[in-house]
């Protein structure tokens, strides 16, 4: 038996479809028949060539994505229960991290394996076994050890498959900012990510949700999550009316938490100076190399500020991540966030839909397109 694997053959050019054979699950490891894939912000930043540094000047044989869902085709020996002690058996439909934390160095054991210097990130060369190491095929291979969670029956493929990226990363990144019930958050950025912090802060209790972005269609799904304030960059053209509105709108002190979902190193002191005295500033949004700004130290120091940044996650936000999804699923519009699903044979369509969404055009209206893996 052979599954498909989407493999990039120029940057911001086509993928190819190429066959390779289906292993069999070694005792502990899990085969994932994918259902669905996701195309992620950090997705188009490899697919546009934006990651060189990383990926290489060409992408010789390179295959990537991570967002996914999909169901358990075989069970290694010994696998009976998912990371979270429920029963797990083949076809249940599952979710899981996409990276390996040790679980045993100090960083693990601090409760950081999201910043484990020793985890193992999937093989990004196609054509390495077990062959299925990332979201764009027919398959994934859980290797043992890896965290894995059965999704519930209340949750749609369309919703679960963000789950392990933009939910679980947004969750971790706002509880070690340290939000409060009362709190005022400025997000800035109305992407899947900026989305998700909308919702995940008003489940935190935050008493004000103000929303930044430049995309009039993201503006009006941010206030459907619920966010308080929508402001446009249209209309608050330069940082100075920006951080006056942020001002304005929180009596002249400031917000509690203010979070960077955008990626763009601009837009970092802008957000510094939106923060009321002691408040935290969350960094997520910026993956690609190079991303660099300057702001003046004293500030950060007479602002008593603080300073998060957060990358992948511990594996408790994911299984919170499904319990949000399941107890919210009527209170937050998520299966807006998906527009679009193509076939896996479509991919290079999706991508470039994706990728003219992102860059601002609002025609096609796109919020996040995904792949099916069963068309």
């Amino acid at each position: 038996m052979t599954g498909r694997v989407a493999v990039l053959k120029a940057y911001g050019g086509d993928f190819e479809l190429r066959e390779y054979p289906v292993p069999d699950p070694e005792p502990g490891a899990i085969l994932v028949r994918l259902t669905r894939a996701g195309v992620c912000g950090s997705d188009l930043h490899i697919w546009r060539g934006e990651m060189k540094e990383i990926y290489g000047a060409a992408p010789r044989d390179l295959t990537f994505g991570h967002e996914m869902c999909g169901r358990a085709e075989r069970l290694g020996a010994g696998v009976t229960l998912d990371s979270a002690g429920q029963p797990l058996g083949e076809g249940d439909r599952v979710t899981f991290l996409y990276f390996f934390p040790c679980g045993r160095c100090p960083v693990c054991l601090r409760d950081e394996m999201g910043s484990c210097p020793r985890k193992v990130r999937a093989n990004r060369v196609a054509g390495t076994p077990p062959y299925f190491n990332n979201a764009y095929g027919d398959y994934y291979y859980l290797r043992p050890g890896g965290f894995v969670f059965r999704i519930p029956d209340e949750v749609s493929d369309d919703v679960a498959t963000p789950a392990n990226c933009a939910l679980a990363q947004v969750i971790y990144g706002l509880t070690r900012a340290g939000l409060r019930p009362g709190d005022t958050v400025v997000v800035q950025g109305a992407g899947g990510l900026g989305l998700n912090a909308v919702a995940v802060a008003r489940d935190m209790g935050a008493e004000c949700v103000i929303v930044l972005d430049r995309v009039a269609s993201r503006l009006e799904l941010a206030r459907a999550f619920g966010a308080d304030h929508a402001l446009s960059l249209a209309d608050l053209p330069t940082p100075e009316r920006r951080i006056q509105a942020v001002m304005d709108l929180t009596g002249g002190f400031g917000a509690d938490v203010v979070a960077d979902f955008v990626g763009y190193p601009e837009v970092v002191p802008e957000g510094l100076k939106m923060l009321r005295g002691g408040g935290t500033y969350l960094e997520i949004g910026s993956i690609a190399p190079g991303n660099v700004f300057s702001y003046d130290a004293t500030a950060l120091v007479r602002g008593n500020a603080r300073l998060v940044a957060a990358s992948n996650y511990s594996p408790w936000a994911l299984a919170q991540a499904l319990a949000f999804l399941r107890r919210n699923g009527a209170r937050f519009p998520f299966e807006r966030l998906v527009s679009h699903v193509f076939p896996l044979a479509r991919i290079t369509e999706a991508f470039r839909d994706a990728d003219w969404m992102q860059r601002g055009g609002e025609g096609l209206r796109l919020s996040r397109a995904a792949l099916s893996m069963t068309d």
